[in-house]
């Protein structure tokens, strides 16, 4: 059995805090998908703020917030 991948908004580079299409300016839910879909990295089971681009820089969003146990829609491989 071969396991895919779906592309949805999720997973997708224009998906902005609460959920936000920066593409298309419109709120999108986690199901929906577009022609336009740029496939990023998305948070895994391993993913947290300490293996994050952003953990401990300026760039971060949530820097009050952030841990080595916490994870947010923010997460960037590094």
């Amino acid at each position: 059995m071969e396991i895919k991948s779906l592309n949805t908004c999720i997973n997708c580079e224009n998906l902005l805090a609460d959920f936000i299409c920066q593409k298309h300016k419109q709120e999108v839910k986690i199901t929906n998908y577009c022609e336009s879909h740029t496939f990023k990295s998305t948070i895994n089971k391993n993913s947290s703020c300490s293996n994050c681009f952003h953990f401990s820089k300026t760039s971060c969003t949530k820097p009050e917030e952030a841990s080595s146990k916490m994870v947010c829609f923010d997460w960037e491989e590094k």
